[in-house]
Protein backbone atom coordinates (compact mmCIF):
# COMPACT_ATOMS: atom_id res chain seq x y z
CA UNK A 1 0.00 0.00 0.00
CA UNK A 2 1.40 3.03 -1.29
CA UNK A 3 -0.64 6.31 0.71
CA UNK A 4 -0.28 8.82 -0.97
CA UNK A 5 0.58 11.24 2.02
CA UNK A 6 0.04 14.89 0.59
CA UNK A 7 1.27 16.41 4.22
CA UNK A 8 4.52 14.64 2.75
CA UNK A 9 4.42 17.29 0.09
CA UNK A 10 5.28 20.11 2.16
CA UNK A 11 7.87 17.82 4.17
CA UNK A 12 9.90 17.09 1.06
CA UNK A 13 9.92 20.56 0.12
CA UNK A 14 11.75 21.76 3.83
CA UNK A 15 13.71 18.82 3.81
CA UNK A 16 15.34 19.83 0.14
CA UNK A 17 15.02 24.01 0.91
CA UNK A 18 17.08 23.29 4.30
CA UNK A 19 20.17 21.78 2.39
CA UNK A 20 21.07 25.01 0.37
CA UNK A 21 24.27 25.11 2.10
CA UNK A 22 24.79 27.80 -0.84
CA UNK A 23 22.25 30.12 0.60
CA UNK A 24 22.86 33.53 2.54
CA UNK A 25 19.64 35.12 3.86
CA UNK A 26 21.92 37.91 4.02
CA UNK A 27 22.73 38.60 0.61
CA UNK A 28 20.59 40.85 -1.40
CA UNK A 29 23.26 41.35 -5.06
CA UNK A 30 21.37 40.58 -7.79
CA UNK A 31 17.54 40.78 -6.19
CA UNK A 32 14.43 41.14 -8.55
CA UNK A 33 11.12 41.58 -8.06
CA UNK A 34 10.86 37.81 -7.05
CA UNK A 35 13.02 37.95 -3.96
CA UNK A 36 11.08 41.40 -2.81
CA UNK A 37 12.78 44.95 -3.85
CA UNK A 38 11.97 48.07 -1.62
CA UNK A 39 9.41 49.42 -4.24
CA UNK A 40 7.57 45.61 -5.44
CA UNK A 41 5.09 43.47 -3.73
CA UNK A 42 5.35 40.30 -4.18
CA UNK A 43 1.91 38.33 -4.53
CA UNK A 44 1.23 34.22 -3.53
CA UNK A 45 -2.41 33.14 -4.22
CA UNK A 46 -3.90 30.33 -2.84
CA UNK A 47 -4.56 28.07 -5.15
CA UNK A 48 -5.95 24.26 -5.89
CA UNK A 49 -4.46 21.37 -6.87
CA UNK A 50 -6.40 21.37 -10.14
CA UNK A 51 -7.59 17.70 -11.12
CA UNK A 52 -9.12 16.47 -7.60
CA UNK A 53 -8.72 19.35 -5.18
CA UNK A 54 -6.14 16.93 -2.75
CA UNK A 55 -4.24 20.19 -1.40
CA UNK A 56 -4.35 23.92 -1.60
CA UNK A 57 -0.75 26.15 -1.85
CA UNK A 58 0.63 29.53 -2.28
CA UNK A 59 1.33 30.08 -5.97
CA UNK A 60 3.18 32.85 -6.97
CA UNK A 61 1.41 35.83 -9.33
CA UNK A 62 1.38 35.31 -12.67
CA UNK A 63 2.97 31.43 -12.41
CA UNK A 64 1.45 28.25 -14.31
CA UNK A 65 0.17 24.91 -13.01
CA UNK A 66 -0.03 22.25 -15.18
CA UNK A 67 -1.18 18.30 -14.35
CA UNK A 68 -2.21 17.96 -10.43
CA UNK A 69 -3.29 14.23 -9.27
CA UNK A 70 -3.89 11.24 -12.14
CA UNK A 71 -4.99 8.08 -12.13
CA UNK A 72 -3.99 5.10 -13.93
CA UNK A 73 -6.08 2.72 -16.17
CA UNK A 74 -5.43 -0.75 -15.20
CA UNK A 75 -6.74 -1.71 -18.82
CA UNK A 76 -4.05 0.78 -20.44
CA UNK A 77 -1.26 0.02 -18.44
CA UNK A 78 -1.00 -3.55 -18.78
CA UNK A 79 -1.76 -4.61 -15.45
CA UNK A 80 -3.20 -3.04 -11.98
CA UNK A 81 0.55 -2.56 -10.71
CA UNK A 82 0.70 1.20 -10.46
CA UNK A 83 -3.26 1.48 -10.04
CA UNK A 84 -3.86 1.07 -6.67
CA UNK A 85 -3.46 4.75 -5.60
CA UNK A 86 -3.32 8.78 -6.80
CA UNK A 87 -0.34 9.83 -8.35
CA UNK A 88 0.69 13.18 -8.23
CA UNK A 89 2.32 14.66 -11.20
CA UNK A 90 2.81 18.30 -11.08
CA UNK A 91 4.71 21.26 -12.09
CA UNK A 92 4.20 25.12 -10.95
CA UNK A 93 6.25 27.43 -13.48
CA UNK A 94 6.99 31.00 -13.56
CA UNK A 95 5.82 33.19 -16.21
CA UNK A 96 9.01 33.31 -18.47
CA UNK A 97 9.51 28.86 -17.73
CA UNK A 98 13.34 29.91 -15.91
CA UNK A 99 12.06 28.65 -12.66
CA UNK A 100 9.46 26.30 -10.88
CA UNK A 101 8.86 23.46 -8.59
CA UNK A 102 7.54 20.11 -9.86
CA UNK A 103 6.23 16.76 -8.07
CA UNK A 104 7.30 13.34 -10.32
CA UNK A 105 4.63 9.93 -9.79
CA UNK A 106 5.56 7.78 -6.94
CA UNK A 107 5.68 5.10 -9.35
CA UNK A 108 5.95 0.81 -8.75
CA UNK A 109 8.32 -1.14 -10.50
CA UNK A 110 9.76 -4.88 -10.58
CA UNK A 111 13.14 -6.17 -9.53
CA UNK A 112 13.08 -10.22 -11.28
CA UNK A 113 16.25 -10.32 -9.34
CA UNK A 114 14.91 -10.72 -6.44
CA UNK A 115 11.74 -12.58 -7.12
CA UNK A 116 11.37 -16.12 -5.66
CA UNK A 117 10.29 -17.48 -9.08
CA UNK A 118 12.85 -15.41 -10.91
CA UNK A 119 14.26 -18.81 -12.46
CA UNK A 120 11.80 -19.75 -14.24
CA UNK A 121 10.14 -16.26 -14.64
CA UNK A 122 13.37 -14.22 -15.49
CA UNK A 123 13.49 -15.21 -19.09
CA UNK A 124 9.75 -13.90 -19.57
CA UNK A 125 10.35 -10.43 -18.24
CA UNK A 126 13.49 -8.95 -19.38
CA UNK A 127 15.02 -5.21 -17.85
CA UNK A 128 12.37 -3.49 -19.46
CA UNK A 129 9.47 -5.42 -20.25
CA UNK A 130 6.36 -5.01 -18.23
CA UNK A 131 5.07 -6.68 -15.62
CA UNK A 132 1.16 -6.35 -14.26
CA UNK A 133 1.65 -2.56 -15.22
CA UNK A 134 5.10 -2.43 -13.63
CA UNK A 135 8.58 -1.55 -15.39
CA UNK A 136 11.43 -4.65 -14.53
CA UNK A 137 13.82 -2.82 -13.84
CA UNK A 138 17.02 -3.57 -11.01
CA UNK A 139 16.30 -1.55 -7.45
CA UNK A 140 18.94 1.85 -7.91
CA UNK A 141 20.16 3.58 -5.19
CA UNK A 142 18.18 7.32 -4.69
CA UNK A 143 21.06 9.58 -7.00
CA UNK A 144 20.84 6.59 -9.36
CA UNK A 145 17.19 7.01 -10.10
CA UNK A 146 17.37 10.58 -9.96
CA UNK A 147 20.13 10.78 -13.03
CA UNK A 148 19.20 7.75 -14.78
CA UNK A 149 15.15 7.66 -14.27
CA UNK A 150 13.71 11.70 -12.97
CA UNK A 151 16.08 14.06 -14.88
CA UNK A 152 15.11 12.55 -18.05
CA UNK A 153 11.87 12.08 -17.31
CA UNK A 154 11.31 15.43 -15.85
CA UNK A 155 13.12 17.24 -18.04
CA UNK A 156 13.58 15.44 -21.41
CA UNK A 157 15.55 18.48 -23.28
CA UNK A 158 18.56 18.53 -20.23
CA UNK A 159 21.86 18.24 -21.45
CA UNK A 160 25.41 17.67 -19.92
CA UNK A 161 23.77 16.76 -16.52
CA UNK A 162 26.12 17.00 -13.36
CA UNK A 163 25.30 16.13 -9.99
CA UNK A 164 27.17 18.24 -7.88
CA UNK A 165 26.53 16.77 -4.44
CA UNK A 166 24.41 14.32 -2.72
CA UNK A 167 23.01 14.50 0.98
CA UNK A 168 20.77 11.65 2.82
CA UNK A 169 18.20 12.67 4.58
CA UNK A 170 17.83 9.99 7.36
CA UNK A 171 15.48 11.96 8.96
CA UNK A 172 12.82 12.12 6.21
CA UNK A 173 13.35 7.95 5.27
CA UNK A 174 12.72 7.21 9.07
CA UNK A 175 9.57 8.75 8.85
CA UNK A 176 8.12 7.10 5.83
CA UNK A 177 9.25 3.89 7.78
CA UNK A 178 7.06 5.16 10.64
CA UNK A 179 4.10 5.38 8.12
CA UNK A 180 4.89 1.86 6.27
CA UNK A 181 5.00 0.46 9.94
CA UNK A 182 1.58 1.43 10.52
CA UNK A 183 -0.31 1.09 7.67
CA UNK A 184 1.18 -2.36 7.31
CA UNK A 185 0.32 -3.77 10.57
CA UNK A 186 4.14 -3.60 11.91
CA UNK A 187 5.79 -4.63 8.79
CA UNK A 188 7.60 -1.82 7.06
CA UNK A 189 9.24 -0.99 4.10
CA UNK A 190 12.89 0.02 4.18
CA UNK A 191 13.75 3.93 2.40
CA UNK A 192 17.20 5.54 1.32
CA UNK A 193 16.06 9.43 0.98
CA UNK A 194 18.55 12.17 -0.53
CA UNK A 195 19.07 15.22 -1.82
CA UNK A 196 20.62 15.86 -4.77
CA UNK A 197 22.55 19.51 -6.10
CA UNK A 198 22.08 19.06 -10.21
CA UNK A 199 23.57 21.04 -12.70
CA UNK A 200 22.53 20.75 -16.38
CA UNK A 201 21.34 22.55 -19.68
CA UNK A 202 18.25 23.10 -21.15
CA UNK A 203 17.84 25.24 -24.14
CA UNK A 204 20.93 27.05 -23.74
CA UNK A 205 20.47 28.06 -19.94
CA UNK A 206 22.11 26.92 -16.96
CA UNK A 207 19.98 25.64 -14.43
CA UNK A 208 20.62 24.66 -10.97
CA UNK A 209 18.26 22.10 -9.39
CA UNK A 210 17.66 20.51 -6.12
CA UNK A 211 15.60 17.24 -6.11
CA UNK A 212 14.59 14.93 -2.47
CA UNK A 213 14.26 11.01 -3.88
CA UNK A 214 13.11 7.87 -1.45
CA UNK A 215 13.74 4.56 -2.74
CA UNK A 216 11.13 2.66 -1.11
CA UNK A 217 12.11 -0.95 -0.17
CA UNK A 218 9.66 -3.76 0.15
CA UNK A 219 11.84 -5.96 1.10
CA UNK A 220 11.52 -10.21 1.32
CA UNK A 221 8.09 -10.23 1.49
CA UNK A 222 7.37 -7.83 -1.45
CA UNK A 223 9.00 -10.05 -3.84
CA UNK A 224 10.60 -7.84 -6.00
CA UNK A 225 8.30 -4.86 -5.72
CA UNK A 226 10.10 -1.02 -5.36
CA UNK A 227 9.27 2.00 -5.89
CA UNK A 228 10.69 5.76 -5.92
CA UNK A 229 8.70 8.21 -3.42
CA UNK A 230 7.96 11.79 -3.23
CA UNK A 231 10.30 12.59 -5.94
CA UNK A 232 10.54 16.53 -5.90
CA UNK A 233 12.42 19.53 -6.64
CA UNK A 234 12.68 23.31 -7.65
CA UNK A 235 14.93 24.53 -9.99
CA UNK A 236 15.84 27.96 -11.49
CA UNK A 237 18.83 29.35 -13.75
CA UNK A 238 21.84 28.79 -11.81
CA UNK A 239 22.59 32.78 -11.66
CA UNK A 240 19.03 33.32 -10.22
CA UNK A 241 18.46 30.22 -7.32
CA UNK A 242 19.94 31.95 -4.19
CA UNK A 243 16.97 34.97 -4.95
CA UNK A 244 14.65 32.10 -5.47
CA UNK A 245 14.92 30.51 -2.68
CA UNK A 246 12.76 32.44 -0.22
CA UNK A 247 9.78 32.05 -3.30
CA UNK A 248 9.99 28.13 -3.35
CA UNK A 249 10.09 28.30 0.92
CA UNK A 250 6.95 30.32 0.98
CA UNK A 251 4.99 27.63 -1.54
CA UNK A 252 6.77 24.94 0.37
CA UNK A 253 5.94 26.01 3.56
CA UNK A 254 2.39 26.88 1.96
CA UNK A 255 0.64 23.34 1.27
CA UNK A 256 -2.44 22.17 3.75
CA UNK A 257 -4.18 19.25 2.68
CA UNK A 258 -7.57 18.11 2.06
CA UNK A 259 -8.78 16.02 4.78
CA UNK A 260 -11.91 14.75 2.67
CA UNK A 261 -9.69 13.89 -0.24
CA UNK A 262 -7.11 11.77 2.14
CA UNK A 263 -10.04 9.79 3.71
CA UNK A 264 -11.48 9.11 -0.03
CA UNK A 265 -7.78 7.89 -1.04
CA UNK A 266 -7.62 5.75 1.83
CA UNK A 267 -10.93 3.77 1.41
CA UNK A 268 -10.11 3.80 -2.41
CA UNK A 269 -7.15 2.25 -1.98
CA UNK A 270 -7.99 -0.21 0.89
CA UNK A 271 -10.78 -1.34 -1.80
CA UNK A 272 -7.95 -1.42 -4.76
CA UNK A 273 -5.05 -3.30 -2.97
CA UNK A 274 -7.44 -6.07 -1.72
CA UNK A 275 -6.48 -5.19 1.86
CA UNK A 276 -9.80 -3.67 3.14
CA UNK A 277 -10.57 -2.98 5.92
CA UNK A 278 -14.09 -4.86 6.51
CA UNK A 279 -15.91 -2.35 8.66
CA UNK A 280 -16.47 1.71 9.13
CA UNK A 281 -15.44 1.82 12.53
CA UNK A 282 -11.97 0.36 11.39
CA UNK A 283 -11.73 2.59 8.91
CA UNK A 284 -12.40 5.49 11.05
CA UNK A 285 -9.60 4.01 13.09
CA UNK A 286 -7.22 3.96 10.47
CA UNK A 287 -7.99 7.52 9.35
CA UNK A 288 -7.67 9.01 13.41
CA UNK A 289 -4.37 7.09 13.92
CA UNK A 290 -2.86 8.62 10.17
CA UNK A 291 -4.10 12.05 10.96
CA UNK A 292 -2.76 11.98 14.67
CA UNK A 293 0.79 10.42 13.08
CA UNK A 294 1.28 13.42 10.64
CA UNK A 295 0.49 16.06 13.10
CA UNK A 296 3.05 14.26 15.82
CA UNK A 297 5.88 13.21 12.89
CA UNK A 298 5.45 16.41 11.13
CA UNK A 299 6.05 19.01 14.13
CA UNK A 300 8.96 16.88 15.24
CA UNK A 301 10.20 17.00 11.69
CA UNK A 302 9.33 20.08 10.96
CA UNK A 303 11.14 21.98 13.80
CA UNK A 304 14.54 20.49 12.39
CA UNK A 305 13.91 21.10 8.59
CA UNK A 306 12.68 24.63 9.16
CA UNK A 307 15.82 25.80 10.21
CA UNK A 308 17.33 29.42 8.89
CA UNK A 309 17.24 28.44 5.16
CA UNK A 310 15.87 32.21 4.89
CA UNK A 311 15.14 32.52 8.14
CA UNK A 312 11.68 31.42 9.02
CA UNK A 313 9.06 33.18 11.50
CA UNK A 314 5.60 32.64 12.70
CA UNK A 315 2.97 34.73 11.86
CA UNK A 316 -0.84 35.32 13.17
CA UNK A 317 -3.17 34.66 10.70
CA UNK A 318 -5.41 37.93 11.02
CA UNK A 319 -8.61 36.12 10.74
CA UNK A 320 -8.60 32.57 11.88
CA UNK A 321 -5.79 33.82 14.41
CA UNK A 322 -3.90 30.58 13.64
CA UNK A 323 0.00 30.34 13.84
CA UNK A 324 1.07 30.06 10.27
CA UNK A 325 4.87 28.99 9.34
CA UNK A 326 6.27 31.86 6.96
CA UNK A 327 9.53 33.34 5.73
CA UNK A 328 11.22 36.68 6.94
CA UNK A 329 12.92 37.68 3.74
CA UNK A 330 10.74 40.15 3.52
CA UNK A 331 9.94 42.92 6.37
CA UNK A 332 5.82 42.30 6.57
CA UNK A 333 3.26 40.56 5.38
CA UNK A 334 -0.18 40.65 4.59
CA UNK A 335 -3.09 37.97 4.32
CA UNK A 336 -6.66 38.10 3.04
CA UNK A 337 -9.75 35.94 4.47
CA UNK A 338 -9.41 33.84 0.73
CA UNK A 339 -5.47 32.96 1.96
CA UNK A 340 -3.62 34.93 -0.48
CA UNK A 341 -0.51 36.41 0.84
CA UNK A 342 1.08 39.79 0.12
CA UNK A 343 5.01 40.39 1.11
CA UNK A 344 6.60 43.61 1.00
CA UNK A 345 9.96 45.37 2.44
CA UNK A 346 8.52 49.01 2.33
CA UNK A 347 6.30 49.67 5.45
CA UNK A 348 4.38 52.38 4.14
CA UNK A 349 2.66 49.97 1.31
CA UNK A 350 -0.79 48.70 1.77
CA UNK A 351 -1.79 46.28 -0.52
CA UNK A 352 -5.35 47.17 -0.49
CA UNK A 353 -4.40 50.94 -1.91
CA UNK A 354 -2.31 49.30 -4.50
CA UNK A 355 -4.19 50.19 -8.30
CA UNK A 356 -2.04 47.30 -9.52
CA UNK A 357 -3.92 44.87 -6.91
CA UNK A 358 -7.03 43.03 -8.44
CA UNK A 359 -7.50 41.66 -5.42
CA UNK A 360 -8.27 43.38 -1.68
CA UNK A 361 -9.28 42.73 2.31
CA UNK A 362 -5.86 42.03 3.39
CA UNK A 363 -5.10 42.64 6.91
CA UNK A 364 -1.42 42.64 8.14
CA UNK A 365 -0.21 39.35 9.13
CA UNK A 366 1.80 40.41 12.38
CA UNK A 367 5.01 38.30 13.70
CA UNK A 368 3.85 35.72 16.85
CA UNK A 369 5.01 36.46 20.41
CA UNK A 370 7.11 34.76 21.52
Amino acid sequence: MNFVTTASVSLSALCLLACNPDFNPDSREGSNSAAGEEGSAVVFHRSNEPNEQAFTFLLPEGWQISGGITRVDPNASGGSGNAIEAKLYMKISSPDNKAGMGWLPDTRFFDMRRFPGRNLAAPLFPDGSNYNGMTVMPMPDPASFIRDVAVPFAHPHARDLKIAGTQPMQELSDEYRRMSAMLLGGYQFEYQTVIATLEYTENGILYLEKMVCAIEDWGQKGGGFWSNKETWYVRSEKSHFNEMAPVFATIGHSVKHNPEWIAREIRSQQVNSAIAVQTQREIARIDREITEHRVLTNSEINNMMYLNLTGQEDFINPFTGKTERGTNEWNFRWENEQGDVVYHNNRNYDPNNDPHMAIRGFKKSEVRNR
